[in-house]
């Protein structure tokens, strides 16, 4: 049993080494490259800069070509507002699934959701191009917002009612004795409940939101990060250090975002997803 619980042990190890290189060497590359010169990269992709230059991280903010401060404020605008109403609207439909008496209803809504998550988006956006151009909102950004969420809301509610059925009835019939009504119930004793959960949706769909290309591009028709960094390179670039340095200007904010967060995230994942 010691043997095969070490080379358990070990064999755990090395699959979490092999994942770690695999997702820290593409974050190296893009740091290291950002601050080199396109010769040197060409020359060494993978060593450290010889002579680190800030030449790249400056073209940046003065490239004619691209506003980096309007791709910063269309990105957090459509990350922000579409995580956030995510999150209300899949929680809340969430809870009634987990608690509703009707429990033959809200099994057939909870699959209607689960089937959100079979159907790839790149199907139905030929479809979202036609209505948005019939309805004339093409270049929205409300629209853009209200597509993100709609996208997003299949995951969310699968994430939430499995933890929300984690969540012990008993306070709910205790705060309902009080006086609280469902509502109430939900936004102060369920909801805050829900902090990794909540953590956990939010990095994700909200990274989903950050890194789209498709969508802004084609629907929206704003310079978002992504957009932002293909109109300022262009498709045949051969001026690598401004590319790696508009990647690495681009992945900041969510990497602080997830170094700051990744405690729920974590919890949430262990805690929502296996136990629900």
């Amino acid at each position: 049993m010691k043997k095969r619980r070490n080379v358990t042990g070990i064999a755990s190890k090395m699959v979490l080494m092999v994942a770690v290189v695999i997702v820290a060497v593409p974050l190296y590359i893009t740091v290291i490259n950002a601050f080199k010169p396109t010769e040197e990269i060409m020359k060494a992709p993978i060593a450290p800069p010889t002579a680190p230059t800030l030449e790249n991280l400056a073209g940046v903010f003065t490239n004619p070509n691209v506003n980096i401060w309007e791709m910063y404020f269309n990105s957090i605008m459509i990350a922000g507002f579409g995580a956030t109403g995510c999150i209300i609207i899949s929680s809340m439909a969430a809870y009634y699934l987990a608690r509703s008496r009707k429990r033959r209803r809200s099994q057939k809504f909870y699959i209607f959701f689960l089937f959100g998550l079979m159907v790839p988006y790149i199907i139905v956006l030929v479809p979202l191009v036609t209505i948005f151009k019939y309805l004339g909102v093409m270049g929205s950004l409300p629209m853009l917002i209200l597509v993100f969420i709609a996208g997003s809301i299949s995951f969310s509610v699968f994430m939430f009612y499995g933890f929300i059925k984690t969540v012990p009835r008993e306070l709910e019939e205790a705060a309902a004795i009080d006086g609280a009504g469902q509502m109430r119930i939900f936004w102060t004793i369920v909801f805050p409940l829900l902090k990794p959960c909540t953590t956990t949706v939010a990095i994700f769909i909200g990274l989903s939101m950050w890194n789209d290309f498709m969508t802004p591009l084609i629907i929206g028709q704003f310079k978002t990060i992504t957009v932002g960094i293909y109109t300022a390179m262009g498709p045949y670039s051969s001026n690598w250090g401004s590319v790696f340095a508009f990647v690495l200007v681009g992945s900041i904010p969510i990497i602080v975002a997830y170094l700051l967060a990744q405690k729920q995230f974590i919890s949430g994942l262990t805690a929502g997803a296996i136990k629900g």
